[in-house]
């Protein structure tokens, strides 16, 4: 395997404002190893062809094992990737043949601020994404879904989406919820492609309070030095959160290290 080239090294800590979108392939663990590796070849088939090729060149992308990071740069439109990427997606997903892998993917997305150093990509916003995408009324609303997919947008992200006016995008579709994952409490929306009930389901179960300016996870904190230090799988150094374990980095695509 020939390994990514490293980010230069004069480009550590830099940030750019863009979309991370993470996807998790639901019951992945009970698999057994060949149907594993099977599911993760069709899930990076399938993403690569929803996103299309010139759009897919111009994301980074991490490996999760069970799922995947991508983060889209601002240029691309976050309305363009929730309105036609993802509903895209979803119909491939339901149109695979009997005899291929389940794939169901939980998918949460959330803007802002992303940063890169030596190692791939960090930051509140990325850790803000995985957080959403382990909330409990992501899974309650996948495993009741008729689809294969089921979407849950920060409330930052849901509310700069919604007045957009994207044509592909209804706001009325999505389900307001209360997210409690680790130290993030933050409300955020609930889409289920084709399956309203399973949305309305979820959000019944975790009716939202408040709003997403009292989340820990949102908006960074002040930096007040440069002290480096790591806990269980989180590792922040100088303002730059690495959280979750990473499986592998994916440095072709380096458009954070471009000015402007």
């Amino acid at each position: 395997m020939t390994p990514h080239p490293p980010i230069a090294s004069d480009h550590v800590h830099r940030s750019r404002h863009a979309l991370a979108v993470v996807a998790d392939i639901e019951s992945f663990s009970g698999r057994d190893n060949r149907e594993q590796m099977r599911t993760r070849q069709d899930l990076y088939e399938e993403v690569r062809t929803a996103f299309g090729a010139s759009l897919w060149q111009s994301c980074y992308s991490e490996d999760r094992g069970d799922g995947l990071l991508v983060v889209v740069p601002h240029s691309a439109g976050a309305a363009h990737v929730i309105g036609e990427v993802l509903p895209a997606l979803d119909r491939a997903l339901s149109g695979r043949r009997r005899g291929d892998p389940l794939l169901r993917l939980r998918i949460a997305a959330h803007a802002g601020d992303v940063y890169a150093d030596g190692e791939g990509i960090g930051g509140h916003a990325v850790n803000h994404a995985f957080r959403l995408c382990d909330a409990e009324p992501l899974r309650a609303a996948l495993k009741a879904a008729r689809s294969d997919t089921a979407l849950l947008l920060s409330d930052s992200l849901y509310e700069t989406i919604a007045h957009d006016g994207h044509p592909s995008v209804t706001p009325a579709a999505f389900h307001a919820v209360a997210v409690t994952v680790k130290e993030t409490a933050a409300r955020a929306w609930l889409h289920v492609p084709g399956d309203e009930a399973a949305a309305a389901g979820a959000a019944a179960a975790a009716p939202a309070r408040g709003s997403e300016a009292a989340t820990t996870e949102a908006a960074p904190p002040a930096q007040t030095g440069g002290v480096s230090f790591g806990s269980g799988n989180v590792t922040i150094t100088r303002g730059a959160v690495a959280g979750r374990d990473i499986v592998r980095h994916s440095a072709r695509r380096r458009w954070w290290q471009r000015d402007g």
